[in-house]
């Protein structure tokens, strides 16, 4: 960093030397005495070849008193620059730019750099976080990642609105699952950079999680802060679509997909799972709005196409070509008095860093278990967006829901592999060990 800085001044100063010392000493090659004197003369032998040219006659009286009238006015323009410079009126108005732009060129520097610059690019800290975080913590122990995490808490102590820095400290801690820190992080480098729909709908990603995964009120409104900023923002769009499609709000739910469909390229490899989700999210949608004007059988039979719609199993591809996990999911025997054999089990992996947004999910019941399950890229979340086959590395989890939700509830029975596991890896056990407060 000092280095840097140093480079900095120098090629502040040759600016300022570039522009300055012109300004200030004139710019002239030659000295003002000699230039007078050029000038001296040639006006002189011009008034002699005017006498000349008078008295040969070739000119007449109007001629000549016009001629010789301008080459006065000439001679007065020297005199009275001559003046002028001797009084030092001549040289004031480029000094003072001078000392004006010896202020302002630093000046502008500076502050364009603190604006738009990143002044951490270059300190060795930094970039040893920048890379740890781009490894995915994968090959660094709990205890180096404790290190990480504690040196830039105390880099950020010295330097409180160091906006790379608290970014720097929320993703990490995201990635450790202390989503608390993650939280405060982020509210922080809100603090320091607001009005980035960004960076609300991360710190909303990670108060959902700090929460249990469960968009509360607050988070709802941060995600939707974020969209008055940027109604594209993609994140805030998925999350806000999944949490109306959980509460069975399925018209607001196909709202927010087809406004992430628009903000969305065109060549986007899910525009399909995304239209399909609107599509049958209008469907579910209009079954709601209409369902107190259809008879009670009719309502049977709404209900009984939602739940096969929702269960209805993905689309099958040759295993080879597929990515995917593989395990057994079994329940703790302290908790099976908790469950009823009808309730519903869902079986995630999640990315191991950053959003903790399912890239693939099944279902089956209680009675199931214990349960051999294949997790494939087909098996995606409603909003299409990430697969296992654009992770590395996930964490695979279990929960058991009475509602039939797939947000977690109080009550739930939970458990997930305490370590992450790569994309392809089978013989993976997964214990449901937790009650849900």
């Amino acid at each position: 960093m000092t280095t840097f800085i140093i480079l900095c001044a120098i090629m502040a100063l040759i600016a300022v030397a570039a522009v300055c010392i012109p300004l200030w000493t004139g710019g002239r090659n030659r000295s003002d005495a000699d230039r007078r004197a050029q000038v001296l003369a040639i006006l002189r032998q011009q008034a002699d070849d005017l006498e000349a040219e008078k008295a040969a006659g070739r000119i007449d009286a109007d001629e000549y008193e016009e001629t010789r009238l301008e080459l006065e006015r000439r001679v007065l323009d020297e005199a009275r620059h001559e003046e002028e410079e001797r009084s030092g009126k001549s040289s004031r108005v480029p000094r003072i730019l001078a000392v004006i732009l010896l202020v302002v060129i630093p000046a502008s520097a500076v502050l364009g750099y603190y604006a738009l610059g990143r002044y951490t690019a270059m300190d060795p800290h930094f970039i040893e976080m920048m890379e740890a975080q781009q490894m995915g913590g994968r090959g660094h122990s709990q205890r180096e990642m404790q290190k990480m995490i504690d040196d830039l808490k105390a880099r950020l102590a010295d330097e409180p609105r160091n906006a790379n820095g608290w970014f720097l400290l929320a993703r990490t801690a995201a990635q450790m699952n202390r989503f608390d820190e993650a939280v405060e992080a982020f509210k922080r480098l809100n603090a320091l950079v607001p009005n980035n729909a960004d960076i609300m709908a991360d710190m909303a990603d990670m108060m959902a999680a700090a929460n249990g995964k469960v968009i509360t009120p607050d988070v709802e409104k941060v995600l939707k802060d974020a969209l008055e900023i940027d109604p594209t923002q993609w994140k805030a769009l998925a999350l806000l679509a999944i949490h109306s499609w959980d509460r069975q709000h399925y018209a607001q739910a196909a709202d927010y997909w087809e406004r992430l469909l628009k903000s969305v390229p065109r060549d986007f490899p899910d525009r399909e799972q995304i239209e399909a989700n609107i599509n049958e999210a209008k469907r579910l949608g209009g079954i709601n709005d209409n369902i107190s004007s259809v008879s009670p059988a009719a309502k049977d039979q709404a209900a009984a196409d939602a739940a096969e719609a929702r269960t209805e199993a993905p689309p099958t591809a040759a295993p080879g070509d597929l990515h995917m996990v593989a395990g057994t999911v079994t329940l703790d025997e302290r908790l099976k008095s908790l469950a009823s054999p009808e309730d519903t089990v869902f079986i995630y992996a999640r990315p191991a860093t950053g959003s903790r947004m399912p890239v693939a999910f099944t279902k089956v019941q209680v009675k199931d278990l214990p349960y051999n399950f294949e997790l494939n890229e087909t098996m995606r979340m409603a909003m299409g967006a990430d697969t296992l086959a654009t992770v590395k590395t996930v964490i695979v989890g279990a929960r058991i829901s009475k509602s039939g939700n797939f947000m977690p509830q109080p009550g739930d029975l939970e458990g997930e592999m305490e370590q992450a596991v790569e994309v392809g890896d089978r013989g993976l056990v997964v214990t449901i060990h937790n009650e849900r407060k």
